[in-house]
């Protein structure tokens, strides 16, 4: 794709997007006025009753209509909610009608876990009323409590973990919860009188209906943040408090002769510098209630992207999101320990800030799997700007960078620019423009691919009944953002591409149905340096004559998905796709089919299955293949408060000759028990088992074993004692990798 065409869309969408903009209105509707507790007049207590003088005073609010399945119908079973407040608190109590309250839907996960497997109330709140950030408060029938940050206006970080308190009730008339949430949870403007964005949304799951106070007028299942409520009446209340300080005591033993028997400490400290902008820093900080990553059968050449689960790279990880992924947080302390960390997270005025630095080398603290007995001296550092403009659009800045200082010269860095516009209430644009940096570019080659920059451009809409996007991206062969980021890409190659999905929602009475398109064009860039390194590697293969002739590739399949009501069935889908992928030693077209589903995920037990058939490229003998791709999850509730997770993944791969080339398989078993919503026990347990044609003697193995007690005794504030055991093959030999004990002690003190 010529360059001058790609930059003349970007800029013409762009300036159509901020007309559309500039243009759009937006108001609320609804307003409820929350009720400030009287002298005379107690705080409520949390108990999971409304019998409480204050709300007796404060005004309650009903009249729910429907989000799904008949949109804009009253509710089948109303919900009614109360608000007061005192200078410290936040009260919210809700009602929740039904009725046949002995079919109420009660599931009991762990906080941060699926919730909507059973009954859900939740409210979202907008402290500052900008329209594009806010936060979700949610619990079920049995008190579990979730809560997340929200932020351009509908994407959400469950990461966010407040302070509160929440309790909940069944009885004759349905369910009541109750919740207590200190204002010191949230930033806002200092002023005397607040006024919020406010909504609730109920989810009634024996009916697999849906329901809110406020109608969301352009989408469907996203609560938009631009679409709230509003919440008036606060006044006079007080923020958060200066500082946060955990401290932690680690004990434990391990196999590692280096590591036999070891004390630790560490600490995290937040600090408030405004209502709006906080700081924290950790000093050796240890990660041993982190489950470990699940193993994956992967093909491809590409290495796996394992999810963020450490507390302190979670927490406000959304404040440095790009378009491309130029920062991905499990870079840091890969291949070391984490001396420390420090970032900045916030808003100021009108523009979000994320500051991060770490740096990594050895401090001698418990670990498992430890891969390498050296550990890499690093320093990380990345910088992220956003500013908010027009309504609900932003653009951004981002720089990243990796200093090896274990190396002379070694380092990876990483910028650019964003943009993220929306227009008419349901239309999004967004791109990116970016640059890397790195000892080994050679920007002097005169190969015409040998560029260091990255460009995308990408339009979507989505509402209740459809979802489309669109996006034009080039990723130079020179690019290079792993040090710093995530991107599936080899070194000195690139590729320019053209792609689009649409999806289509409707609803056939109460049963909701899926049709999907997607398409895929492309075509990979390649540097000298590529092919000379190849050749190097495959001094017996040779280039497929039809390679410089035709280097497009594509990519089309669609779709269909069925998910009935009140149901044994969740849903039942099937796709089918067609592409033409070409590879150094040969061009080839495959077809390839897809059949799943899944049953009540609501039921005492629940079964999914995924199978799969197509051809794929096998990297290590550069030809292709078939492969044969089965997965089966179950889970199994003996009782609300304990369920039993396993998953099971097995893969041929074959020759076009269908020659065995390869069996792949992969289980994993979680067991979890809560004796209470704060006190737990957790069993993982997986192994992975591979044998490919070049290794037909040897068969690699690996095993984990990771139990966990945990309780959080008092508000983040836990106690942890975790076993981990790990097995590995070395030359053909299963031997044990580690195994070690460690106990954990944290806690919060508020100043």
């Amino acid at each position: 794709m010529p360059k001058w065409i790609f930059v003349n869309v970007v800029v013409l969408l762009t300036l159509f997007a901020g007309v559309l903009c500039a243009h759009e209105p937006g108001s609320a509707k609804y307003v409820v006025e929350a009720y400030r507790l009287e002298p005379g007049v107690p705080p409520p207590k949390i108990d999971g009753k409304l019998d409480d003088p204050a709300w007796q005073k404060a005004k309650p609010i009903s009249g729910f209509i429907q989000l799904v399945p008949d949109r804009a119908q009253p509710a089948t079973d109303d919900t009614a909610f109360y608000i007061a407040y005192d200078p410290h608190h936040l009260y919210v109590a809700f009602r929740c009608y039904d009725a046949e309250p002995d079919k109420v839907v009660n599931r009991i996960v762990r906080r941060g876990g699926n919730i909507y497997d059973s009954d859900v109330i939740s409210f979202f709140m907008d402290p500052h009323h900008d329209h594009r950030t806010g936060y979700k408060f949610a619990t079920t029938p049995g008190g579990v409590q979730s809560d997340a940050y929200r932020f351009d206006d509908i994407r959400s970080d469950s990461s966010w973990r407040g302070i509160w308190w929440l309790e909940t009730g069944i009885d004759e008339q349905g369910w009541v919860a109750e919740f207590k949430i200190p204002f010191a949870n949230f930033r806002f403007p200092d002023k005397s009188e607040q006024v919020w964005g406010f909504d609730v949304e109920r989810v009634h799951r024996r009916k697999d209906e849906v329901t809110v106070w406020k109608q969301m007028t352009q989408a469907g299942a996203t609560t938009r943040m631009s679409d709230l409520g509003l919440m008036v009446g606060l006044k006079d209340i007080g923020g958060a408090k200066p500082f946060e300080i955990s401290p932690y005591l680690l004990g434990g033993v391990s196999d590692k002769e280096s590591l036999d028997g070891q004390l630790g400490t560490g600490l995290d400290v937040q600090y408030n510098l405004t209502s709006t902008l906080k700081t924290n820093l950790t000093v050796n900080p240890d990660f041993a209630q982190v489950e470990a990553d699940q193993l994956e059968i992967n093909l491809t050449r590409f290495p796996t992207r394992f999810p963020e689960r450490r507390p302190f790279f979670v927490e406000g990880n959304s404040f440095f999101e790009t378009p491309l992924e130029l920062f991905y947080s499990r870079r840091i302390g890969r291949e070391g320990d984490i001396l420390w960390g420090g970032k900045m997270t916030g808003k100021v005025g009108s523009y979000s800030l994320g500051v991060l630095g770490s740096q990594t080398g050895s401090f001698g603290a418990l670990e498992i799997g430890q891969e390498s007995e050296s550990k890499e001296e690093a320093l990380y550092s990345t910088v992220r700007l956003k500013k908010d403009i027009l309504q609900r659009s932003t653009v951004g800045l981002i720089f990243a960078n990796k200093e090896h200082l274990d190396e002379e010269d070694g380092y990876g860095r990483v910028g650019g620019f964003d943009t993220d516009l929306f227009f008419l209430k349901t239309y999004r644009l967004s791109g990116q423009y970016a640059m890397s940096f790195n000892p080994s570019e050679d920007l002097e080659n005169s190969d015409e691919n040998a560029r260091n920059k990255a460009y995308l451009v990408e339009l979507a809409q989505s509402n209740y009944l459809w979802n489309a996007r669109a996006r034009l991206e080039r990723i130079d062969p020179l690019f290079e953002a792993n040090e710093t980021g995530f991107l599936r890409k080899e070194r000195y190659r690139g590729w320019q591409q053209m792609n689009f999905m649409g999806t289509y929602i409707p609803r056939f009475g109460p049963h909701r149905a899926s049709f999907g398109v997607r398409g895929r064009v492309s075509q990979d860039l390649f540097t000298d340096t590529y092919f000379d390194d190849w050749r190097v590697d495959n001094p017996d293969l040779t280039l497929s004559p039809e390679f410089d002739e035709d280097s497009i590739s594509w990519n089309f399949s669609a779709s269909a998905d069925w998910r009935p009501t009140e149901s044994f069935w969740e849903g039942i889908g099937v796709s089918y796709g067609r592409s033409r992928e070409v590879e150094l030693t040969e061009i080839f077209t495959t077809d390839g089919y897809e059949l799943s589903f899944l049953t009540n995920t609501s039921r005492p037990v629940s079964v999914g299955l995924d199978g799969g058939i197509g051809n794929y490229f096998n990297f290590s003998r550069q030809a292709v293949g078939k492969q044969r791709l089965l997965s089966l999850s179950t889970t199994i509730r003996p009782q609300s408060n304990f369920t039993i997770d396993l998953e099971s993944g097995y893969a041929l791969s074959l020759t076009q000759e269908a020659v065995i080339d390869g069996r792949y398989f992969t289980s994993s078993l979680r067991v979890t028990y809560l004796f209470t919503r704060d006190l737990f026990l957790r069993v993982f347990a997986q192994a992975g088992r591979e044998r490919t044609a070049f290794n037909q003697i040897e068969t690699e193995e690996n095993y984990l074993v990771s139990t966990l007690f945990g309780w959080e005794y008092s508000p983040k504030s836990h106690i942890f004692l975790a076993y981990n055991e790990d097995w590995r093959t070395n030359k053909g030999e299963l031997q044990l990798g580690d195994r070690v004990v460690v106990f954990k002690v944290s806690y919060l003190w508020n100043l």
